[in-house]
């Protein structure tokens, strides 16, 4: 069956491609925020940058591509009959699982660093969430899961997160057909993993005989103003080298003075986006000499947010122990 034959055409986003999963979501499972979500690639001309195209994730009604993992994610636990998750976050991916949560009717227990901004927080408690904050976010959310059985939805740590991602690739390929290059900052992978298993499918289908070389940018300042709050390590690294051996891409490390660099030519363009989609964009220009491709897509991964509500400081947990940690679960759990 060919890919456009296997293509949902009544539907936009990530359940256009509801065929292609691993786990098939039932229609009334498939959880939406609004009709026509997630199909934002746009071209953009740039001086001595042609023939460049940004996805614009940051676009998608919560603020990132991480909108594409968490609403299939979610909806794969509505279909599981899933009554609570957790999941520990820098924020983006907070704020598009309390979304779809509160689409699903299911409790949602976030971890946060005390260093998550502000505007993200505001934007999470638009949803309703148990917000716990903590320097330990991450191991205090795996104690959680492991201790009360209930999912990690974390990115780096659950496989559900990567077929959402594939919606990513495939928008790429219907509108654009095949591409040169793709740019995208990495932290966990997950999302590069989802990228690139999308056009090992389509090479391995032969609807293209050649996959675009894909790119993982990084910022590796001590002091980095892009994934600042990822993991420094990834259980995926693995097959985030296979995929970019098997694409003939690289990996790309970019400066702060970079990324600022190509924050400022994308806002006279017009475009303001996150650290990280700018970071995406450098790797762009530092790859412009040695490469002149036809076609290039840069992945704009998030939104800035400068505005926001205020937080309700009286709705956020404090914990940095597992006993802490018991006294608050415990207490949401039984209602108080």
């Amino acid at each position: 069956m060919s890919f456009q034959s296997k293509i949902n055409k009544q539907e936009k986003g990530v359940w256009r491609y509801a065929d292609f999963y691993d786990e098939f979501i039932e229609m009334e499972n498939r959880l939406i925020l609004r009709q026509a979500q997630d199909d934002n690639s746009v071209i953009v001309s740039l001086s001595n940058y042609n023939h460049l195209y940004f996805k614009r994730e940051d676009e998608n009604i919560c603020g990132s591509l991480k909108d594409r993992s968490l609403a299939y994610q979610v909806s794969l636990a509505k279909q599981n009959k899933k009554k609570k998750l957790v999941i520990s976050t820098s924020g983006n991916a907070g704020i598009a699982a309390a979304a779809y949560c509160q689409k699903a009717g299911i409790k949602l227990y976030i971890f946060i660093s005390p260093e998550t901004e502000k505007a993200k927080i505001a934007e999470m408690q638009k949803y309703n969430p148990v917000i716990i904050k903590s320097k330990r976010a991450i191991r205090l959310a795996n104690y959680l899961s492991a201790k009360y059985k209930i999912e990690n939805l974390r990115p780096s740590v659950n496989n559900s997160s990567i077929e959402g991602f594939k919606s990513i690739a495939f928008e790429i390929f219907e509108d654009l057909g095949r591409v040169d290059a793709i740019f995208t900052f990495v932290t966990s992978g997950s999302s590069f993993v989802g990228i690139g298993r999308a056009w090992q499918y389509l090479l391995e289908n032969k609807e293209i005989k050649k996959m675009p070389k894909l790119y993982a940018v990084q910022n590796k300042d001590e002091l980095s103003i892009a994934g600042k709050l990822g993991i420094k390590n990834t259980r995926r690294k693995k097959e985030i080298l296979e995929l970019i051996k098997l694409s003939e891409g690289s990996s790309i490390y970019v400066n702060n003075n970079e990324i600022l660099e190509a924050e400022n030519i994308l806002k006279n363009n017009k475009i303001y986006t996150s650290p990280e989609g700018c970071a995406s964009f450098a790797g762009v220009i530092k790859t412009s000499k040695e490469n002149k491709f036809k076609k290039t897509v840069c992945i704009l991964s998030g939104r800035v947010r400068n505005n926001y509500d205020k937080i309700d400081e009286g709705k956020i947990y404090e914990a940095e122990s597992f006993g802490e940690m018991d006294e608050i679960i415990n207490g949401k759990m039984n209602g108080n």
